[in-house]
């Protein structure tokens, strides 16, 4: 079966077209990396977050950053725990609080972390009555 001249033209027009694309792109020009560019964020050491759990209910602790929930773990009642806090979590955060999730309530506690100093750890404590539960940096 014969072709007929204007489908070879048509095959070579699209062969000439796919090859063209494929050398093209391999051709890219990059640019050199910018030498006035901004340096990254330091990291941050990773912070700790020790937990005593006086609450009736095992306790979820968790931190919140934006809408990225972080849990942490869980603290069971009347015991006390110990949590590292990620250092590239709190760093160039705007606000990151921090949540304490009774097993079994109707309302967290919350509160906001302040801002975090080179060997700053926090210390919270979950009162029965979770309103009166507060956090110390030390």
């Amino acid at each position: 079966m014969a072709q007929s001249p204007m489908t070879k033209a048509r095959l070579l027009t699209i062969a000439w077209c796919v090859a063209q694309s494929l050398t093209t792109g391999g051709c890219a020009h990059h640019k050199p990396p910018d030498q006035t560019a901004t340096p990254a964020a330091e990291s941050q050491a990773p912070t700790t977050l020790l937990v005593t759990n006086s609450n009736w209910s095992d306790v979820r602790i968790y931190l919140v950053r934006g809408t990225m929930w972080m849990r942490l773990g869980t603290v069971t009642t009347n015991s006390t725990a110990e949590f590292t806090i990620p250092g590239d979590f709190l760093s160039g955060a705007t606000t990151v609080t921090l949540v304490a999730d009774p097993v079994g309530a109707h309302k967290p506690w919350s509160t906001p972390l302040p801002s975090i100093a080179e060997g700053d750890a926090f210390e919270l404590v979950v009162e029965n009555f979770l309103q009166y539960s507060h956090l110390v940096v030390r």
